[in-house]
């Protein structure tokens, strides 16, 4: 009987370690997978296709953040990370996730771009794409807050239609506020860019640290400058109606391994428990 209930005592133990690997309720497409790792594994730093994967040390414990690709293959079982010169596999039980469709017109200018414009968007996508492979040492603060006071009139994932032809899907959130509405600062982090781009309009570009960003476009005016560090509740401009836009509002996306991910998923939730 006592080596039956001492069984027992260990393989609770071993499930309830086990169970606290993986934060399961955010481990769909557009999602992020939370793994607890060992120190050395932190210290050595973990990269998915060349991108740093955010990492985060809490209450002397160390967790590994990915970010789950919304165009995942729901079959995917399985993702191969660095870890320094080792391979690290991760194991996903993915949950199904809904993304609904939606249609907007706008303007042909947005999509169907003449050649000057074209050749506009290539190099704003090229100084972007610059932009996201850096990433600063600084201690992740997950529990965000929303970055403007304002209706949700967009979610992360939908398939978007424009002008009846589609597009690419929706990779953030949208707020809808009046024109000059405060944006604040999700997070503490640095700015990495700021500028006036063709379909971002004006835009902030910031990392939180170990490669978790936010990018906040269509802003009618900036307030902070590259290399900036923001810190959490700090006003970064005012909602506009720059760029591809139909009305005055904020687009807040993130991403996490240079993967857009729900922003949603850090306001009032805590993703590492």
């Amino acid at each position: 009987m006592k080596l039956l209930i001492s069984f027992f005592i260990v393989a609770f133990a071993f499930n309830q370690v086990s169970a606290t690997e993986v934060n399961q309720e955010f481990t769909y497409p557009g999602g992020v997978y939370v793994k607890e790792i060992s120190s050395d594994q932190f210290h050595n730093g973990f990269y998915y296709l060349d991108m740093k994967v955010p990492t985060v040390k809490k209450n002397n414990s160390y967790y590994l953040l990915f970010g789950i690709p919304r165009d995942i293959d729901p079959s995917t079982k399985e993702i191969i990370l660095k870890n320094g010169n080792d391979d690290h596999i991760i194991m996903l039980s993915l949950k199904k996730k809904y993304f609904g469709k939606q249609y907007i017109n706008i303007s042909k200018k947005f999509t169907e771009p003449d050649d000057v414009m074209i050749d506009r968007i290539i190099r704003e996508k090229n100084i972007l794409n610059s932009a996201r492979s850096k990433w600063i040492l600084n201690d992740i603060d997950t529990n965000f807050i929303v970055p403007v006071i304002g209706q949700i009139s967009g979610v992360f994932g939908t398939d978007r239609f424009y002008n009846n032809k589609r597009g690419n899907y929706h990779n953030g959130v949208d707020f809808a506020a009046k024109t000059g509405t405060n944006i604040i600062a999700p997070s503490s982090g640095v700015v990495l860019l700021t500028g006036n781009f063709f379909y971002n309009g004006n835009f902030v570009y910031m990392d939180h640290g170990m490669n978790l960003k936010s990018i906040f476009i269509h802003m009618d005016s900036i307030k902070v400058n590259i290399g900036d560090y923001v810190n959490k509740g700090d006003i970064i401009g005012h909602v506009g109606n720059t760029g591809k836009s139909t009305g005055p509002h904020l687009h807040w996306s993130v991403t996490l391994n240079s993967v857009y991910v729900d922003p949603m998923i850090f306001i009032n939730n805590t993703i590492i428990h």
